[in-house]
């Protein structure tokens, strides 16, 4: 159903509707009972246009509130990012809120793409990644634009999956899928078999590879400001090099291929290809031995950079050496052992940290030595944080550590909602001082409430331990602080399989009432009936008390309504554009 299908029967509608501050049409889960125990605006103070919230969120309520505030302003930054492209395009997902001349089509951005993808996929309203999906999907963003930044896009349509069960749409981008992967085949070093990418086309410019090739003579930089020096003055520094990094083997970029084509088997399995599924699957174990064999280092017992070409080893602990686990990979226990080793006060972990790059190595930068925004050679970035607490959770969870625990989990992610404040107020921006409360990158008309990183779904799937999955099963893994701390919780109308699900934890029964259903301990509704009940906070696993094919397919064939108001034939972003045949000047003159 298309809205000007319809526009002479609602647009009376419409006015009456934007005249009480109300949804103009029902949103897409309308079919769905809700439950209504917490008063949700009473959460909104401060946000503009609750109808959306009411409508799209889910609503949490928890003993902490710093993790709570972040929580609602962190659904504010989503809000700010849903770009309406027009029929045909649907909606997108910006990086930036101002446009920036780097971006592919419509503003969105590769590399945070699969962050925007994880974290909207708990949304009531489904089209929002939908739309940007296929965005990639049909070619219409690197077949158009080139592919520029690093991505685990496949792997993220996978995990939307996980959380919406809606198959049929992930089986219907598999060829998409496979036509994006296969752009990335001109970055394929043929003797090595491994991709190779610059670090500033990784994401993380100014990084370790460009410090250590980028004095006089490809060798490594000795001193920062030597401007006017010659070389045999011991000046030379290529500072072109030093930002964008030279052509690198990254841990980050190689685990993103093989995490995007192990996804790629799971949905052509998925489609009933279980031939296609073992060709992806064993391509994904080739390139992760070539991987392991090359970008291990036995000596740090750590994932490392490698340059292309020279095969220069950058020996030094970076955050993207936690990021392989974050998509399964490298999951043995000597790995593990080895990412246990970073995380010491000498190596990676700040008050406003982790560092992206390890503090005894001489490279490290504490205090920005440059004006250029981004500077990932020890600033705080919440794009690496959000993937490096989904690691910590991973192995928490599972009782895997005797370092990486639940009480180290909370602590990191402690850190990272009070990173994600400006004056007493939350905030996020682009990078973050590792030492002192304070943004780094942090530019006026540029940086605010950018949307490069996660939270809600780090809330959700690390902290109360969601592990979504294709099955009727929900399966959770609370990571939440003891009783002591936490004798409450609510998560209220979470999307999940095309249903909505409430999670009650009231320790003793007297915290909530819900219409006397539940009683001390921890409660699961599902579309306002409860399904499953246990007296301790701890592992879940339920079956759902739905068909959850059928509940996805009649969530996903609701209409989406458009929007043919946007104009997207506007330089950069497709803002309104007004022309005009004559105006007044504050002189009276004609315009």
């Amino acid at each position: 159903m298309r809205l000007h299908e319809l526009i002479a029967a609602t647009l009376p509608a419409v006015g009456v509707a934007l005249a009480a501050n109300a949804r103009p049409y029902p949103p897409p889960d309308s079919h769905l009972q809700s439950t209504n125990f917490l008063d949700h605006e009473s959460y909104l103070d401060g946000l503009d246009d609750h109808q959306w919230y009411l409508d799209n969120i889910p609503f949490i309520d928890v003993p902490d509130k710093s993790l709570q505030d972040v929580y609602y302003y962190r659904t504010s930054v989503t809000k700010r990012h849903l770009e309406w492209a027009h029929e045909g395009h649907g909606w997108m997902v910006t990086e930036f809120i101002h446009p920036v001349s780097w971006a592919s089509k419509f503003q969105t951005i590769p590399d945070s793409a699969p962050h925007h993808v994880v974290e909207l996929r708990w949304l009531r309203n489904p089209n929002y990644v939908k739309d940007l999906i296929e965005q990639y999907t049909r070619g219409g963003v690197e077949k158009l634009s080139g592919i520029s930044y690093t991505h685990y896009m496949h792997r993220a349509m996978l995990e939307h999956a996980q959380a919406t069960g809606d198959i049929p749409f992930l089986t219907s981008q598999l060829s998409g899928m496979i036509a994006m992967y296969n752009l990335w085949n001109t970055t394929i070093d043929n003797s090595t078999g491994l991709y190779h990418r610059i670090p500033l086309l990784d994401a993380q410019e100014y990084s370790l590879p460009g410090y250590l090739v980028g004095g006089p003579g490809e060798s490594p930089m000795q001193e920062w400001n030597d401007f006017g020096l010659t070389a045999a003055q011991g000046g030379g520094n290529d500072y072109a090099l030093i930002r964008d990094g030279p052509e690198t083997y990254r841990p980050s970029f190689n685990a993103y291929m093989v995490a995007n084509a192990r996804a790629i088997s799971t949905v052509a399995s998925l489609a009933g290809n279980d031939s296609l599924a073992g060709t992806w699957s064993d391509y994904a174990d080739d390139l992760y031995s070539r991987m392991e064999d090359m970008l291990y280092s036995d000596e740090l017992n750590f994932w490392i950079d490698v340059v292309e070409g020279s095969n220069l080893r950058c020996e030094g602990r970076q955050l993207i050496g936690y990021f392989p686990y974050r998509l399964d990979i490298g999951t043995n226990e000597t790995k593990l052992r080895g990412l246990e080793a970073g995380l010491t006060s000498e190596h990676l972990l700040t008050e406003y940290g982790p560092t992206t790059l390890e503090q005894d190595n001489p490279y490290y930068t504490e205090f920005k030595n440059t004006t250029n925004c981004c500077v990932w050679n020890g600033q705080s970035w919440p794009f690496s944080t959000s993937v490096y607490l989904g690691t910590l959770a991973r192995i928490a969870r599972d009782g895997l550590s005797d370092i990486i625990t639940p009480a180290f989990f909370h602590q990191e992610m402690s850190k990272y909602t009070r990173t994600n404040y400006k004056d007493g107020v939350p905030y996020t921006a682009e990078s973050h001082y590792p030492t002192i409360d304070m943004w780094s990158g942090d530019t006026t008309n540029h940086s605010e409430n950018y949307l490069h990183s996660t939270y809600m779904d780090n809330v959700f799937t690390n902290f109360f331990g969601i592990i979504p999955s294709l099955d009727e099963n929900f399966v959770m893994k609370p990571l939440v602080p003891p009783n002591s701390e936490w004798s409450y919780f609510m998560i209220e109308n979470l999307p999940y399989h095309g249903s909505l699900l409430t999670l009650v934890w009231d320790q003793d029964g007297t915290h909530y009432n819900c219409a006397g259903d539940s009683s001390a301990g921890l409660s699961l509704y599902s579309n306002g009936t409860l399904f499953h009940h246990q007296p301790h906070l701890g592992p879940v696993n339920a079956t759902l008390p739905f068909d959850t094919a059928t509940a996805a397919q009649h969530l996903a064939s609701k209409p989406q309504w458009q929007n043919i108001l946007a104009n997207p034939n506007v330089p950069w972003a497709g803002y309104p554009n007004v022309s005009t045949s004559w105006c007044l000047n504050p002189d009276g003159d004609d315009c």
